[in-house]
């Protein structure tokens, strides 16, 4: 049969052909995926439903409670009247009231009902706006709901009442009378500390305020400085008198640049005469009169060294012995100055602690002051707002059930229902998935003029070798179009052209089955290759970088051995033909029918058909293996038609043609 220009891509089937026992397989798993989805909707159906109708009734009954003030303080103290309210709320549910209601209802209505149960039914909310407080009592038993609510109401304004009855008016004149005498004491204890003050010269209780401590804290500090002074001068005169002792010769630190200068020109002139009486005899020196100036010239530098390194070893020790004087007399005169200051403080001490206690009981008669004048405030306030207190709904019995709401709640378990059958449904697809794939890579088969019509029993196991049988092999230089039928490579194939490959047909295969094609092979230099030869950069407009195996980064790195970075990986320039022949060789060195067919478009095409096979969506090709036609692309639809897209970061981008990993 001659090749048609349709490419039918078929998956690897066992050499019978149609499977039936695949087929009945197949229709098990969909009974299964629906009785997952039935099953999981009715189960989650039935246990929701279960709970939302077993649930009682509940009821609501409630009363309001409003409290008015008069009209004017109303308006000028608002915010009183609304922490008030918010007082009477959060008393209304307070411990101590809910055990005397439990109490009550115990004894009075025969209900027995703890603090917690209580707590769990009463609710107290106060209006935002407005000064009312809504009194509300839920359960399921719509007769207890009113009797409760109205013992507690009654228990509530009672409290109040008994609490405005118990509040005398008397106790304001009180708190006036004891706020003006405690005025009268105030006044006249900040003239009594105003005198002493100023008679004593003291501006403030704290010590280091004034002026007798302050200037006693200086005269310290001075002290120590002038003490420290007269330590390092009595040290430095001392070093000095023993380097004396020892015959040592000492120099003025001012001095010591000057004697440096000198005493280097007299090593100088030192060292010229010893170097001419080597060279010259004692006789010829005392003749030439040049050395003879330099033998006086040298004489004299040296006494004029020694006098100076004297004359600074004089000044040197009289400066000290000055420095050690001047300090043991400011250290004595500052002795002097603190003993007359230490007697004036030891009066002004006395004088201070006598003011702290004038001022310490000036601040006790101003704490009790404000402590009567926030009880008088407080008194006063709440007088004006001593609200009155009305009823505007009384306690009743609920009629109709506030919920839950069981029909809406159905509704939900419903919708929740589809949900998780769905998500068990993917579940059970996902698992079921993970168990059918096979072990191996998925290989495909080019069929040429296979119609999608005919069945896979009619193949009978054709394998892609049979390509060869009835097609025409490719010449030399002669290139493959999108019409012409691309022979599909299997992984063994693949990988028994790799084991008889020499070493450059090993690097050819290598890179076209990672997606390297035949025009980036041709031009790949040694500089391409980066980070230890592991990673290949490929430049242009689709710029990528392809990963290499273990095996081939140790081939290649002994091929650019020796080489430049702008050196070509090859020996000599190679074009798409000279590829397409090395790969026909090694086909024939590695025994696979048909070798003639091979070329660079077929390995292309084997790793093209590798990446789609996992999933890689065909968009993506070009970030693996730079520019497709859209024609060429097109030829791929077909390999993962039924497959799920992945991205290409999870994909495995080496074809297995050896067996060796990435290295990182």
């Amino acid at each position: 049969m001659p090749f048609s220009n349709k490419v039918d891509y078929i998956p690897n089937m066992p050499s019978g052909g149609y499977d039936p026992l695949a087929a009945q397989e197949q229709k098990k798993v969909q009974k299964k995926r629906w009785q997952v989805l039935v099953g999981v909707f009715l189960f989650v159906l039935t246990i929701a439903n279960i709970f939302i109708w077993s649930r009682a009734p509940e009821y609501q009954s409630q009363a309001i409670m409003h409290f008015s003030y008069t009209t004017q303080n109303a308006q000028e103290l608002d915010y009183i009247a609304q922490q008030q309210l918010s007082l009477n709320q959060q008393r209304l549910t307070s411990n101590s009231l809910l055990q005397t209601l439990s109490v009550k209802l115990r004894e009075e209505h025969l209900i027995d009902l703890n603090v917690q149960q209580l707590r769990d039914m009463l609710s107290a909310t106060a209006s935002e706006t407005g000064k009312i407080i809504t009194l509300q009592t839920a359960g399921p038993t719509p007769e207890l709901l009113k009797s409760v609510l109205q013992q507690w109401l009654s228990l509530y304004t009672s409290l109040l009442e008994r609490e405005r009855v118990s509040n005398g008016s008397d106790e304001i004149l009180q708190y006036q009378e004891q706020l003006t005498a405690l005025e009268q004491k105030i006044a006249q204890q900040k003239q009594v500390i105003n005198e002493f003050s100023q008679a004593n010269n003291i501006v403030s209780s704290e010590r280091n305020d004034n002026r007798i401590p302050n200037k006693i804290k200086g005269l310290g500090i001075s002290l120590d400085e002038a003490e420290a002074q007269k330590t390092q001068a009595l040290a430095e005169l001392d070093s000095i008198n023993e380097s004396l002792a020892n015959g040592q010769m000492i120099e003025r630190p001012v001095d010591k640049a000057s004697i440096d200068v000198n005493r280097a020109a007299v090593q100088e002139l030192a060292v010229e005469l010893s170097a001419l009486s080597e060279k010259y005899t004692q006789e010829y020196l005392q003749r030439d009169p040049e050395v003879v100036a330099k033998q006086q010239k040298f004489i004299s530098l040296s006494k004029d060294l020694e006098q100076q390194i004297a004359d600074s070893q004089l000044l040197y020790l009289q400066d000290s012995r000055r420095n050690l004087a001047v300090s043991v007399s400011k250290v004595n005169a500052l002795r002097e100055q603190l003993a007359d200051f230490q007697d004036q403080a030891q009066d002004f001490n006395q004088k201070l602690e006598q003011y702290r206690r004038l001022d310490e009981s000036l601040k006790e008669l101003q704490s009790q002051a404000q402590t009567l004048k926030n009880q008088l405030v407080a008194q006063e306030v709440s007088k004006p707002f001593d609200a009155k207190i009305s009823i505007l709904e009384q306690p009743f019995t609920p009629e109709f059930p506030i919920g839950p709401n069981y029909w809406q709640d159905t509704l939900i378990s419903v919708v929740a229902a589809i949900l998780l059958a769905v998500v068990a449904l993917l579940l059970f697809s996902f698992i079921v998935r993970q168990k059918s794939l096979p072990a191996g890579g998925t290989n495909f088969v080019v069929l040429p003029g296979q119609q999608h019509g005919n069945h896979y029993a009619e193949l009978q196991g054709a394998e892609q070798a049979k390509l060869g049988s009835r097609a025409q092999p490719l010449q030399l230089g002669e290139q493959h179009t999108q019409q012409t039928n691309i022979r599909l490579l299997t992984t063994a194939e693949c990988q028994g052209l790799y084991s008889v490959a020499n070493k450059q047909a090993k690097v050819v295969i290598s890179l076209l089955l990672s997606g390297v094609n035949a025009s980036e092979l041709s031009k790949i230099t040694k500089g391409d290759f980066v980070q230890a030869y592991t990673q290949l950069q490929i430049s242009g407009a689709y710029a990528r970088q392809v990963k290499l195996t273990k095996q081939l980064t140790t081939i290649i790195e002994q091929l650019c051995e020796g080489q430049q970075a702008d050196d070509l990986l090859w020996v000599s320039p190679l074009s798409t033909e000279d590829f397409c022949q090395i790969i026909i060789n090694t086909g024939h060195d590695a025994e696979l029918p048909y070798p003639e067919q091979l070329s660079t478009e077929v390995l292309r095409h084997t790793y093209l058909t590798y990446l789609v096979s996992q999933g890689v969506r065909l968009n993506d090709l070009e970030q693996l293996s730079g520019y497709l036609q859209p024609a060429e692309l097109a030829k791929y639809r077909s390999v993962n038609r039924h497959g799920k897209s992945v991205d290409i970061e999870q994909i495995d981008t080496i074809f297995p043609y050896a067996d060796s990993g990435i290295e990182t």
